[in-house]
């Protein structure tokens, strides 16, 4: 009789321990998603600065601005960074010299307003991205009279 008692009592305490198993499995992968998700955020934070001096500046149609752009790092950031622009108005042209580097490193941004352009007022976003895919961005308001 001691024989069915033992058979018994291990059939539930081996359901106990797969269900624990799979149980901490599930908790495991639940807990490297959100430190993966936080971690990521936490890089991006960690990572650089991107900045425009002068932050405006008021143009007629067939001139030129330039503007500084600084790549400042934050801790041990040794990534590429790739520096780009949108929001431009139409005929409106940007470009950066140089156009990439690890930070820190400043760039020159050349705008060239067309004869054509006409007067509006917009934002220029100029976005840096790193070869892991960490964005930041800065703005630049350009005034065409």
């Amino acid at each position: 009789m001691r024989k069915g008692l033992d058979q018994r009592g291990v059939e539930p305490l081996a359901m106990k321990l797969f269900a624990g198993i799979v149980l901490l499995v599930i908790g495991l992968g639940i807990g490297y998603a959100v430190y993966t998700w936080a971690g990521k955020g936490a890089t991006g934070m960690l990572s650089f600065t991107v900045t425009v001096s002068p932050t405006s500046a008021v143009v007629s149609p067939g001139s030129t601005v330039t503007v500084n752009v600084s790549v400042q790092r934050i801790g041990p950031y040794d990534k590429e960074v790739t520096l780009s622009a949108s929001g431009l108005p139409a005929n409106v042209a940007v470009n950066f010299s140089p156009s990439s580097g690890v930070p820190a490193f400043g760039s020159t941004m050349t705008i060239v307003v067309g004869s054509s352009a006409q007067p509006t007022v917009t934002t220029i976003t100029i976005k840096a991205t790193g070869t892991d895919g960490v964005q930041q961005t800065a703005t630049f308001e350009l005034t065409v009279e």
